[in-house]
This record gives structure tokens, sequence and C-alpha cells, in this order.
């Protein structure tokens, strides 16, 4: 039913939509002012093109919210959930510090002290209350510009498992979210007045016929050519493939964006496999590249809906075939341990991809490793983008640590790293393959 929901709302984003049809709310916190540690001065600037940006994107309630303490940013929470509870689209902006701590992601207020981690859930706000205040939309968006460095990691005690960079991957169902650096990266703040990151997104968020789910990879671009590659943004997505716009288009759009929503929007009837999603399609493209294997759908689901759905329609020749980065080979040799509770007991170790993907797949699946001991990962990994993966061991209190963040690239061959966060000593092998 969900599904069809979301069908039925694109049409109508896609037919004739009005400010009327659909409610977009936003909240946009810039936190800079911070009393115990050191001061950010470019998010009171980036809330600013952000928060007009989003009205200039149709959000009719766009809550601005600077230098929260952390009362006040429970608060600014608790308030926006309810807003955005029956919303079609509800966005929750966040520039200031962020850091991973205990296997989690934690926003930071400006009265935090942070003595020790153990303050963490007294002081900062962990990222699961952002996805809560957004819970109840439709269309779901977190988008955090605060990957920067840990300011209080440094003077916390020894043994704390804690990252000094970046923050961690989430796994999140129906939320898009769109993270300012990858996993174990930092964010610049750009010397312009705004983050090159804000920046992009507040050009990007009023653009015409650009889906959501677009909308990462445009940001990704954008920040990738301003920082000249060292600040890679990544998407951490798992929304309908229908496409569905926070601007309705004006008229004819650029042909590239064209050709990118028919593949969207063909991947996403293909996922439905319905008549109503094959025949979105056909209204939308009716010449489309897909419009042979659309109406043939559309004729089969009419006779019986329970038919088998129809083999992959093949890319046309005149299409440039896609990248596929393939990761195998991988080896994780540990050279020393992280000395779980000073007892010499072997790490228990698994990858999570900033693609949303675990290996071992089960949530509580691991491997066990001992020192001078490999894992060879017996599976190959394919993706469409370059991606990261980190190696995460299971600590003491039923959580997960980053050892450590590969980001693959795009160049082939063969590499070694070495990770050595949370007090150990790991050798990463991998080999990457682009064809």
């Amino acid at each position: 039913m969900m599904r069809l929901w979301l069908i039925a709302l694109t049409a109508l984003f896609l037919i004739s939509p009005t400010q009327a049809e659909a409610r977009k709310v936003a909240l946009v916190i810039g936190n800079g002012d911070y009393a115990n540690t050191s001061r950010l001065v470019n998010p009171a600037n980036d809330i600013k093109i952000i928060a007009a940006s989003a009205r200039a994107a149709g959000f009719d309630d766009v809550t601005i919210a600077s230098d929260l303490a952390v009362n006040d940013f429970q608060k600014a929470m608790r308030d926006f959930r309810a807003k955005a509870d029956g919303a079609e689209v509800a966005m929750v902006y966040y520039a200031g510090h962020g850091i991973e701590a205990q296997g989690k992601n934690w926003l930071i207020p400006t009265d935090a002290q942070l003595k020790s981690d153990l303050d963490l859930p007294y002081e900062a706000i962990n990222l699961d209350r952002m996805m809560e205040a957004v819970s109840g939309a439709q269309i779901r968006m977190v988008v955090l510009d605060s990957c920067r460095n840990n300011p209080f990691g440094r003077s916390w005690r020894s043994g704390t498992r804690a990252v000094v960079n970046g923050l961690a991957g989430v796994e999140a169902d129906d939320v898009l979210v769109i993270f300012a650096a990858a996993p174990g990266q930092t964010a610049a703040d750009g010397t312009s007045g705004n983050s090159p990151f804000a920046a992009s997104l507040a050009k990007r968020l009023p653009q015409p016929d650009v889906p959501v789910q677009l909308l990462g990879g445009l940001v990704r671009d954008d920040v990738l050519a301003a920082t000249g590659g060292s600040q890679r943004p990544f998407v951490s997505a798992s929304i309908t493939g229908t496409p569905v716009y926070l601007v309705p288009r004006a008229g004819q759009p650029p042909a590239g964006n064209r050709g990118a929503l028919e593949d969207l929007m063909w991947k996403g009837a293909v996922a439905e496999d319905n008549e109503s999603a094959f025949k979105a399609y056909l209204a939308e493209f009716p010449s489309g590249k897909y419009a042979a294997e659309a109406s043939t759908s559309v004729a089969r689901l009419a006779k019986d809906p329970k038919a088998p759905p129809p083999a992959p329609a093949a890319v046309t020749a005149s299409a440039p075939a896609a990248k596929k980065y393939m990761l195998s080979n991988v080896r994780v040799e540990a050279v020393k341990l992280t000395g779980r509770l000073g007892l010499g007991l072997p790490d228990q170790l698994f990858l999570r991809f900033n693609t949303g993907e675990r290996f071992p797949e089960g949530a509580r699946e691991i491997f066990s490793i001992k020192r001078g001991e490999s894992w060879v990962v017996d599976r190959n990994f394919a993706f469409e983008q370059p991606v990261s993966f980190q190696l995460r061991e299971f600590d003491d209190i039923g959580g997960s640590d980053n050892i450590g963040t590969v980001d693959i690239g795009d160049v082939p061959g063969t590499f070694t790293k070495t990770l050595n966060g949370d007090a150990s000593d790991y050798r990463v092998t991998y080999t990457l393959t682009v064809g």
C-alpha cells in the first residue's frame, strides 16, 4: 500500500503540483558557538542559505535553530517531530560538531563538556533521535554537514572507543541520509563563508526536475569538484525508486536530467511491478527507450496481475555503459588486537559499506580473529560507483567500533591499507577492478 501511495503521489507531482498539494517541513540547525571546544564560524552562515533554498524549493514551514544547548536541542527535535507527522516531505539539516563513539553517531550541543565518552547519552544527541523526528513523514531526509574532527576524544581516557575523524555510515529504512563526507573523513568549512557542502545543497535544493533520489549524487559531484577530490560526500538511502520531486518541473527540463530520470523511473516501475507504475512511466515517456517493455508489462498485468515480471530491458546501444567497480580478494590481517578487557580475547570483526551493505550479512554475525591470523573474505562485491567500507569490531557493551575506513577509489589495482583505530593494528589488502 505504501508503494502504491508513493506512485500516486509522484503522479500528482508530475501532472499539476501546487504548493497546497504537498506539505513540506524543514528544520535547519546550526551549532557554532561552543562553550567548551573549538568554535565553528560557518554554521551560522550555512543555515541562512539552506533555509532560503528550502523556502525556494517549496518548503512551506522552515524552522531555523542556532547554537542549541542540549535541552533546547531535544526540544527542537520533539517539536519538529510533531510538525513532520503526516507531512509529505520532512527534512532536517544539521551543521556543527558531530562525532562517532560507542559505535554510534552523536550531534554535539553547544554546552557539551564530554569529559568522558560515558557522558555522551546525557550531553549529546544520538543521531537516532533525528531519524525519529522525521519518521512521521512520507519522504524523510536527514542532511549532516557535521563530519568534522572529534574535539573531545583526544582528552578521553586511554582505550576509549571513539574515532578522531568523521561519522559512521548508517543503516536506515525509508530515509535519505546525505553525509557531507565519507566515513572517517572530515568536511571542510570552506573559505567563502559557507562550507562547500552547504553551498552545493543550497544550489541544488530548489533546482527544478531533480528527484530527491538524485539530489545526493549531484551534491557529491559539486563538492568533489570544489575540493579537488579531497572531500567525498556520500548517501545512505533506502527509499522508493519512483521519482519524487521537491520542485515541480517548469517546462521541458535539460536532456541530461531527462535521461537520468527515465532510467530512475523505469527502475522504480520494474521494482514495483504493477500496472499503475508502468502506466506512470508511459505517461511521462510515451516514446521512451523502455516504452515497448512498459506496454508489454501493462498488457501482462491487465491480463494476469500475478504473472511473473519480464526479463530486464537491455540498455539501448547508444547509451554509454555504466562502470562497474568490483572489490575482490579482500584479506584482513591482525597485527595487533584491540586488547578487549586486557584478556587477550580475539577480535570480532565485520565489514560495513557506506551503501548500507554489511558482511557477514546477519546483524550479529562476525569473524573471530586472533593476533597473527588472517580473515580471507570469501566474497566479491560489485558497485556502480566508488564506495568505502569500515572494518568494525564488536565491543564489550554490545555496540561496535570502527577500526578504520578504506576508500576504494576508482583506480584499478591491488592495494594494502593499514588501519590502526581502537588501539589495534590491521592490514587490509584488496583488489579493485573497474569495467
